[in-house]
């Protein structure tokens, strides 16, 4: 059974979406919640309705199907019934993005700022060509052997790099290991296991692993625990001190790095004090300096990549240096050329 809002939005969908007007027949057959005989304990719902949704303020109108078609039909004429395009300028953004991150709803709110940005002109195409593509899925190479693995209870053998070796481009070490669980923590997956060769339990990035996974032994010798543990507590730098980095941004993207911030943000000095000047060219004070705080400095630093250059991270030294890793990894991977139809490179 359809209780009666939901008879009353699905009337409001199928008006606003017909481009020609409903006959009293058509809405019996198409719309859920008025199926039925149409008798006239239906015909007396169906004028309470209409009489709700004009007391509401919805447009309803009433027209002939077509000059040559006398029969009469219901209609929501999209011009008269959709809002107008909400206009917000970059800095009424960033006070709506500070004012919800107060609510606590920033998450939940997000794709409604997105969307207010994209209705203002603030995300246009040229900046969306300049964001890094590093949104992670959630997929990752060797997920499937390690998951079969896991399933079999069999030991596994790769070859990995730590933090400090893939800082240092040092060579990957082998590792044997006996894994316990596959965890997703903020965007990156993660093998749980026991280091064989170590004799402890350690967490293990799977993006840091050296080529393939192999499954090596029997299957059946490994002890996997009932119960996953938690992410958060096996994560390296998840239940670490917080780090507070200091990010500058543009005005058109300033709203952005407000839904993170712990303030609202002040301009942002130069060297000598005064306000940074906007990239294309704007007065003084353009840019605000935000601060945000951090427990995963590589989850801050993808994210500050997909805003482009609209951003630029301050401090602290130390993430900014792993930031610079991460433009050089990929300055350093080779730009596809795509292929013309007749085959010369465009």
């Amino acid at each position: 059974m359809v209780d009666r809002l939901e008879r009353l939005v699905n009337l409001v969908i199928a008006l606003r979406e017909t481009r020609r007007p409903l006959t009293v027949d058509q809405i019996n057959q198409r719309v859920a919640g008025y199926q039925g005989e149409r008798d006239s304990a239906w015909r007396r719902m169906f004028e309470r309705d209409k009489a709700d949704l004009r007391a509401l303020g919805i447009p309803l109108e009433t027209e002939k199907l077509d000059r040559f078609d006398e029969t009469l039909g219901y209609r929501i004429d999209p011009k008269d019934y959709d809002l107008s395009p909400i206009a917000l300028d970059p800095t009424e953004l960033t006070a709506l993005a500070l004012s919800v991150q107060l609510t606590g709803l920033a998450d939940e709110a997000a794709p409604a700022l997105d969307k207010l940005a994209v209705d203002a002109n603030l995300v246009g195409e040229q900046r969306v060509q300049q964001r890094v593509p590093l949104e992670l899925g959630m997929d990752a190479p060797n997920r499937a052997v390690l998951t079969d693995a896991l399933l079999a209870k069999q030991r596994v053998r790769f070859a990995y790099r730590s933090v400090a070796q893939t800082a240092t481009a040092a060579t990957a070490t082998t590792r044997l290991v006996e894994p316990h669980a596959l965890l997703h923590w903020r965007g990156r997956w993660y093998l749980r296991g026991v280091d064989v060769d170590k004799a402890a339990e350690r967490t293990f990035r799977l993006d840091r692993i050296d080529g393939e996974v192999r499954p090596t032994g029997d299957p059946g010798v490994v002890d996997v625990p009932d119960v996953p543990p938690d992410p958060a507590e096996v994560v390296p730098g998840a239940t670490g001190e917080p780090i507070d980095a200091v990010v500058d941004a543009d005005e058109a993207t300033a709203w952005q790095v407000a839904r993170r911030s712990s303030g609202a943000g002040v301009p942002a000095p130069d060297r000598d004090g005064a306000g940074v000047p906007a990239p294309d060219g704007g007065g003084a004070g353009s840019w605000r300096r935000f601060t945000i705080r951090t427990w995963d400095p590589d989850e801050l630093i993808g994210w500050l990549l997909t805003l482009g250059p609209g951003v630029r991270l301050v401090g602290p030294d130390p993430v900014r240096n792993r930031l610079v890793e991460h433009l050089d990894q990929i300055l350093a991977e080779p730009v596809p050329v795509a292929e013309h139809p007749s085959g010369a490179p465009s």
